[in-house]
C-alpha cells in the first residue's frame, strides 16, 4: 500500500514537472461581432395626413438664356422631362467699373481699350444725370464669377470700384411633376449627385404659393 502510494505521488510530481516547462498557450482572439443596422424607413412617424402631401422638385436659379438651355440639355440627356419656372427675384449683383468718371466720351473710350488690352471685357456707359462717363468692368449675379474677376483686377493692379446692389431680374428654375415623398427623395438624390444642379424639395403648397402662376 505504501510502495503504491508512493508510485503515484511521484507520478504526480513529474506531470507537475513537466507542465511547468511547457510554453503558455496563446489566449484565443476575440471574435469580431458584426451587426447590421437596419437603415430606418423613410416614412417612418409620419401620419396618414402627411403621407397625401405632394412634393415638387426645384433645379437651381439661372439667370441667362445660355444658362437655361444648357441646364435644360443637361436634365433632358438624364432622361427628365422639365418644366420651365419663369420668375422675378431680387438678387445680389457685383458691379465693378473703373475708378474715374471721365467727362468725355473720348476719354472713357481711351481707357476702356487700356483694359481690354489686360484683358478685360469693358463697356462704356454714360451716366445721363450726372454728365460722366463711366467704364463697367463686369456685373456678375454669382460670388465665384465676382471673386474670379476680383482676383484678376487686383493682379492687373489698376484702380476700380466695387459695388453690391440688390436689382429685380428675370430667372429661371425647372421643375418636375409633383410626386410623394418618396419618389421625390428619390428625384432629389439623383439631380444633387451631379454636384451642380443643387436642387431644393419643398411640398405643393409652398410651391404654388411661390411659383404657382410661373410654370410654362
Amino acid at each position: 500500500m505504501k510502495i503504491l502510494a508512493r508510485l503515484m505521488t511521484f507520478s504526480l510530481l513529474i506531470a507537475l514537472a513537466w507542465l511547468a516547462w511547457q510554453t503558455p498557450a496563446r489566449a484565443p482572439e476575440p471574435r469580431t461581432l458584426r451587426v447590421t443596422i437596419p437603415e430606418p424607413p423613410a416614412s417612418t412617424g409620419q401620419s396618414p395626413v402627411a403621407d397625401k402631401t405632394m412634393w415638387y422638385i426645384l433645379t437651381r436659379r439661372v439667370v441667362s438664356k445660355a444658362a437655361v438651355s444648357s441646364l435644360q440639355r443637361r436634365l433632358t440627356s438624364m432622361k427628365l422631362t422639365p418644366v420651365t419656372v419663369k420668375a422675378q427675384e431680387d438678387v445680389i449683383m457685383h458691379a465693378f467699373d473703373d475708378a474715374i468718371l471721365f467727362k468725355t466720351n473720348r476719354e472713357a473710350w481711351a481707357a476702356s481699350r487700356i483694359w481690354n488690352s489686360h484683358g478685360i471685357e469693358s463697356t462704356v456707359i454714360k451716366a445721363e444725370e450726372a454728365g460722366v462717363y463711366l467704364i463697367g468692368l463686369g456685373r456678375f449675379y454669382q460670388t465665384k464669377y465676382a471673386e474670379g474677376i476680383q482676383r484678376k483686377l487686383d493682379k492687373i493692379g489698376r484702380k476700380y470700384r466695387y459695388q453690391q446692389r440688390t436689382v429685380p431680374i428675370p430667372t429661371w428654375r425647372f421643375t418636375f411633376p409633383a410626386s410623394d415623398k418618396q419618389q421625390a427623395e428619390k428625384l432629389w438624390k439623383k439631380l444633387h449627385d451631379t454636384g451642380v444642379i443643387m436642387p431644393v424639395m419643398m411640398p405643393e403648397d409652398r410651391f404654388l404659393e411661390l411659383y404657382g402662376e410661373s410654370k410654362g
